[in-house]
């Protein structure tokens, strides 16, 4: 996550003389130290901005990150604050490495004496706070070039988003699925609009597909909060009659390991205990994490050992941060507003149910989880950070064994239905044709769950028997013709691609 010339600067305590000037060195001279001096002694990368404090600061003032890198594990509650000792007049610079990123990432805090010039550059992964207030964080602020020393933007200034809010425990339509979206962005944190755009874009697509959809809103946000709603609504469920799949959405800031909700730590121990609540309360057989946030591949080896978690997608892998709204001119989803992986996701599902006759079919016949599955798999071909090669939007399936084999099965099959049905007859129709089997809609969660790129291909016998054993019970012989079919497709490689 640091930079490395950057690191090899710290360590050395890479201190410069900015010689020839007089004593205490106004604003315009250190702007020439940071533009002409400093910055190309720095691997700063292709975006980045560079913030000037208007004044020199003083011994008095309290100046730190939001919170320190790492964050001590015993730290639940940010922010956290650990101040610069400050001798004398200071300078105080402050580069952000990653302008479109949401927290945490790399940043810089470059500390120059405003007697001789010496300086110091010291990596930080948080926005600074000077006497408790944070600097910079208003987009007003952010993205004004009047405020900027220097800066380099590939996308160039992100538009405004509004900032409506979602309407909370919206009730759901003929889908017997439950969604839980959580925004937990809190007050002085930057990026309020973009998390609000988040909640209210996944809240109204999930309830769109028929869900009904709780939502736990900032200011109502916290660890303790979000268990109490996550008790609440396993009490609910059954009341409702709902089956037992339940998708969890999160917008929020982010450290390694770590959710930060209404600047709460809740960390993904907790988070696995949450969705996996034991005793008397009713826990979803099947679970779906969406993570809209930072370094969210970090929580896989807490939350893979819990077998109702069924997959969990992240808007980045355990190393990087998340994007917010990222527009360059190559940008597939230039009107998306909010986080990027989730306006992409949002994309790709109202593409899908425009476009995609086998995501279309299984929407209509009552399985929503199809689209959705199917537009976290294809999102990255609209998510701009992604492209650029900034994020690594990931996905995670949990399976064992002779699972793993029938998945890679459903996925050839498929994928073979999908490329011959204009010779096979309308899709739609024989969607229909085995909409009654007992087992599709297994068949249909498990094909929606695979990832045939990072499955081994099964044995054509074994695939074979495991989908007569599923059809053992179905009347209709077509879905024995079907189940022949596949084997067609096992023998015959040729006509599988």
């Amino acid at each position: 996550m640091r930079n490395r010339i950057v690191e090899a600067l710290v360590v050395a305590l890479v201190v410069a003389g900015f010689a020839g000037v007089a004593a205490p060195l106004d604003r315009g001279q250190v702007e020439v130290l940071l533009v002409e001096h400093i910055l190309p002694e720095l691997d700063v990368g292709s975006d980045y901005i560079v913030f000037l404090h208007p004044a020199p600061l003083d011994a008095d003032d309290g100046l730190a990150p939001y919170a320190p890198t790492p964050i001590p594990e015993d730290v639940d509650r940010l922010p956290y604050l650990v101040p610069y000792e400050l001798t004398g007049p200071t300078w105080f610079a402050w580069i952000d490495l990653h302008p479109y990123a949401r927290y945490a990432h790399d940043t810089l805090f470059v500390l120059i004496d405003a007697d001789d010039g010496t300086y110091a550059v010291h990596p930080e992964t948080w926005w600074p706070m000077l006497n408790g207030g944070p600097l910079w964080t208003d987009p007003a602020d952010h993205w004004d070039e009047e405020e900027w020393i220097a800066a380099s933007l590939s996308a160039g200034v992100p538009a405004g988003e509004s900032e409506a809010v979602c309407e909370a425990d919206r009730p759901g339509g003929d889908s017997y699925d439950w969604a839980l979206v959580v925004n937990g962005w809190s007050t002085g944190q930057p990026g309020e609009a973009g998390f609000r755009a988040d909640a209210r874009g996944v809240c109204e697509a999930l309830n769109g597909l028929g869900m009904r959809v709780s939502v736990l809103e900032p200011g109502d946000a916290s660890p303790e909060a979000l268990e109490a709603f996550v008790v609440r609504l396993f009490t609910e469920i059954p009341l409702y009659n709902c089956c037992d799949r339940l998708y969890f959405y999160i917008t929020c800031h982010a450290s390694p390991g770590a959710l930060w909700i209404g600047g709460r730590r809740l960390s993904s121990v907790e988070l696995a205990r949450m969705l996996t609540l034991p005793g008397d309360t009713y826990v979803p057989s099947r679970v779906y994490v969406l993570l809209e946030a930072g370094y969210g591949g970090s929580f896989i080896p807490d939350l893979s050992p819990h077998s109702n978690i069924n997959r969990v997608w992240t808007a980045s892998a355990a190393d990087r941060p998340a994007y917010g709204d990222l527009d360059p001119s190559f940008d597939p989803n230039p009107q998306d507003a909010g986080g990027e992986w989730t306006s992409s996701f949002l994309a790709a599902l109202d593409r899908l149910l425009k476009e995609d006759p086998l995501v279309i079919g299984a929407y209509e016949f009552g399985r929503e989880y199809v689209p959705l599955n199917m537009a976290c798999r294809s999102l990255e071909s609209l998510d701009a950070a992604a492209l650029s090669g900034l994020s690594d939007p990931t996905d995670y399936l949990f399976s064992e064994g002779k699972t793993e084999d029938l998945l890679a099965a459903v996925e050839y099959l498929a994928r073979y239905d999908r490329a011959h049905h204009r010779v096979q007859g309308n899709l739609d129709e024989r969607i229909a044709r085995y909409a009654e089997a007992p087992c599709l809609e297994f068949l249909w969660f498990l094909h929606n769950t695979a990832r045939h790129d990072t499955l081994p291909a099964p044995t054509p016998e074994f695939s074979y028997r495991i989908l007569k054993g599923y059809a053992k019970d179905v009347a209709h012989s077509d879905w024995w013709e079907y189940c022949d079919l596949f084997w067609e497709v096992f023998t015959t490689p040729s006509e599988s691609g």
